[in-house]
């Protein structure tokens, strides 16, 4: 199987995933939102961003460095040094993982009451800081799958550990849920540090099948300096890492703080912002599955390039990350398209809720930049830049916190959009010049820009007049929605060959991909 057909395989396998999965995630929030409330969605979000927090403290960077180290490895044809790539990352997942436990669990009181302002947060911090150790040993095993190229293995650990955490999730709500908020909200998180243990175990299962299968020849050896390699990758990523999710930390706690400083009372604030945190951006990211699929595939193709080629603006890097942006651009303006239009519909199907379906409409013209954003980091990765991506990264964090100080007491939830709107416009910025500076790829304006935005419009108003003037009402909203989004991505994909931003050449792209003859561009 030539480079791109497996490319194309391997990210139909996980975009697949990803897309079923977060129809799950997208269903089983809606079904938390209705049991918890927008108040215990707000609480849950609190505890979620310290979580964040503490993950990234145990991961430190290890996904990407053990998948940059056995991509180099195997590219070599080194088994025995890929197999010691994997034993050292453990190492430093372990003593990573087991530090960001102790740290949670010990420390939860003074984070819940003097940090977060809610005593209600401590039982829930302390339950999910047993996930930490597992959560870092899995983002070992996930990148060695990632490296080399079988994430069916990765991605059917994810399911099972999906529908683990709902299904203990849904009988502690009904268990202890009903108690009260707090209660609301153990239930949640235990329901994640249950699912997240054992899907680690699921994945060292198949890490030591695949391992004894495909690399027990143990041809090569072990490679000197391997430990300093793996610093070298995973702490500099680390040490940014720490710094922006303390920023987005600090940012999510000041939201509600800032709220209540412009007038509004703990509940409401607690509630605004559960309603965009807990149901509006899972909502709006659901199909960037797609999008994040490419951005972790992506990493390990660009890095074995590079090391093939000693150069980050060879042709072939080029053909892949000009396709990338451009697809991704088309890709993300007709979600925007969709939830924009169906905003309404989205909002009431969904979550029941006309606040959620007014913000659901206004992110949604971020939705381009936000897709964009994500594809753009993973080939920077793929391209040694991550301490560029980080450095962007937390700009954006940074200017997220002093906006949100300083326009939500004066603005409300409205300064929180604007924040929004112009720190994902600065990193998208900054990510996108830098990947043009290193590859020396050029952006096709009218193909990758303009071409996909009059297409959606265009679209857009075809799809609206066709669904005003039928001679018949659908009796069911759902029904009405689902056929609205289908015939709009169908007049969409129509205007893009008519603008020209579909050709023969994509057409023949697409081809090669199902075809048995190999890629002139694989």
């Amino acid at each position: 199987m030539n480079r791109l057909k497996r490319f194309a395989a391997n990210a139909a396998i996980m975009g697949g995933v990803s897309i079923f999965m977060r129809i799950i995630s997208v269903t089983f929030n809606a079904y938390a939102a209705n049991a918890v409330g927008a108040e215990g969605i707000g609480v849950y979000s609190l505890i979620t961003s310290v979580y964040v927090f503490a993950v990234t403290l145990a991961t430190s960077g290890i996904n990407l460095a053990v998948t940059r180290l056995v991509s180099e490895e195997l590219a070599h044809g080194n088994e025995r040094g890929a197999v010691a790539c994997v034993r050292k990352c453990v190492t430093y997942s372990l003593i990573f993982g087991f530090s960001a436990a102790l740290l949670m669990f010990f420390f939860a009181r003074p984070i819940g009451e003097h940090i977060l302002g809610d005593e209600r947060t401590v039982l829930s911090l302390k339950a999910l800081s047993v996930s930490l150790p597992f959560i870092a040993l899995s983002n070992v095993l996930a990148g060695y799958f990632n490296a080399v190229r079988r994430i069916s293995k990765s991605a059917s650990a994810s399911v099972t550990e999906q529908f683990v955490k709902i299904g203990i999730t849904v009988l502690l709500l009904q268990m202890i849920g009903p108690r009260s908020v707090e209660y609301s909200c153990l239930a949640l998180v235990l329901g994640t540090s249950i699912s997240e243990g054992l899907s680690f175990i699921y994945l060292a299962l198949f890490y030591f099948y695949d391992k004894k299968k495909h690399l027990g020849n143990k041809k090569g050896s072990v490679p000197h300096g391997l430990t300093s390699r793996m610093l070298h990758i995973s702490l500099p990523i680390a040490a940014s890492a720490y710094l922006r999710s303390a920023l987005v930390t600090v940012e999510h706690i000041l939201i509600p703080y800032g709220l209540r400083r412009s007038g509004a009372a703990q509940s409401e604030a607690l509630a605004s912002y559960g309603t965009i945190h807990g149901m509006v951006f899972p909502l709006i990211f659901f199909p960037s599955a797609v999008s994040a699929t490419f951005a972790s595939l992506i990493v390990p193709e660009l890095s074995e390039l590079c090391a093939k080629y000693a150069r980050r603006d060879a042709h072939h890097i080029k053909y892949i990350v000009s396709r990338a942006i451009t697809l991704t651009v088309m890709f993300g303006t007709l979600c925007a398209g969709v939830f924009i239009l169906f905003s309404d519909s989205l909002g009431i199907l969904v979550y029941k809720s006309a606040e959620a379906a007014k913000y659901i409409g206004i992110f949604a013209v971020l939705i381009p930049l936000m897709y964009l954003d994500t594809t753009v980091d993973g080939m920077l990765k793929g391209l040694n830049e991550q301490l560029s991506s980080m450095k962007y990264n937390i700009i954006d964090a940074a200017l997220s916190v002093f906006l949100v100080y300083t326009l939500l007491p004066k603005m409300g939830i409205g300064g929180y959009v604007v924040c929004v709107f112009i720190t994902e416009l600065v990193n998208d910025v900054l990510s996108l010049a830098r990947l043009i500076k290193v590859t020396g790829v050029k952006i096709k304006i009218w193909r990758t820009v303009f071409c996909p935005l009059f297409s959606v419009v265009g679209a857009g108003t075809v799809t609206n007049l066709l669904l005003r003037s039928l001679p018949f009402t659908f009796h069911s909203l759902l029904v009405e929605t689902v056929c609205g989004i289908l015939v709009l991505a169908v007049i969409y994909v129509a205007f893009l060959g008519a603008f020209g931003g579909i050709g023969v050449q994509d057409v023949e792209w697409v081809k090669s991909i199902f075809s048995k003859k190999e890629s002139a561009c694989a």
